[in-house]
């Protein structure tokens, strides 16, 4: 879908993960629809080329280099997006890591990997909501969409236990949101990716076995792209998405469907 203009005009945005992938494909499409948009994600040089892309387009953001897993870091992060703009309408929380090498069968995992892969994809998550969250409120409402992942729901990655596990948590994290947030006119939905072509898949991407094998898995017979997600992200943040709350909006070529 084409960016439609000004569909955000006036709007404030921040988005974890900007710098690659899903991510960076949000903010983009954000500033192209007239949003500020903050940059947030622990790497600077990605940030940085992320916002001259946005500038060069005419686009207004803010490159704020923060780890989500450390409240101090992501507090501070959206405390500076929220001065900078008087306030805060959208947070798209998204940042993640996934660890194919040392996430392993349960009996096998390390307590490093798990405790990484949990901390960094929900912990991290939890904390840019809780942080959003004041300001959504202080602005009188707005909306969050969170990312998750088809193996939080259908224990389809094997020998990945904690991101499963880590997704899986999201999921249910947003539900309960939702239903606390909604009267106060905070809208909270998610967004799940299923096989999709972003730095975090190169590893299948490179591979021409598991790129046959993954494709194989989706009906459509391809690997999604981050500009497909991101499309589903502006929606469920936009206010043709009104009426929706605790919605788990599915982007997988049908995958979850066989």
């Amino acid at each position: 879908m084409a960016a439609i203009a000004n569909r955000f005009a006036g709007r404030r945005a921040v988005v974890t993960g900007a710098s690659s992938g899903i991510g960076r494909a949000t903010a983009l499409r954000f500033a192209a629809e007239g949003a500020r948009v903050a940059l947030i994600a622990r790497r600077r040089p990605g940030l940085d080329a992320v916002a001259e892309a946005i500038r060069a387009a005419g686009g207004e953001c803010l490159v704020l280099p923060a780890d989500c897993t450390i409240e101090d870091q992501i507090a501070a992060a959206i405390e500076e997006a929220a001065g900078a703009w008087g306030g805060l309408d959208i947070i798209v929380s998204n940042a993640a890591v996934e660890l194919p090498e040392q996430d392993d069968r349960l009996d096998r995992i390390s307590l490093e990997a798990w405790n990484r892969l949990i901390t960094t994809n929900l912990t991290g998550q939890f904390l840019t909501c809780k942080h959003g969250l004041r300001h959504l409120q202080s602005a009188g409402g707005g909306a969050i969409v969170c990312l998750g992942s088809n193996v939080g729901n259908l224990g389809m990655a094997a020998n990945e236990p904690a991101y499963s596990a880590s997704k899986g948590g999201i999921f249910a994290m947003m539900r309960v949101m939702a239903n606390d947030f909604a009267r106060l006119n905070i809208r909270v939905n998610m967004v799940i990716p299923g096989f999709i072509d972003t730095p975090m898949n190169d590893f299948v991407m490179r591979d021409p076995v598991q790129l046959k094998y993954w494709s194989d898995q989706v009906p459509i017979g391809r690997a999604g792209t981050a500009e497909e997600c991101a499309a589903a992200i502006l929606w469920l943040a936009s206010d043709e998405a009104s009426y929706c709350v605790g919605t788990a909006l599915v982007i997988d070529g049908g995958q979850s469907a066989i």
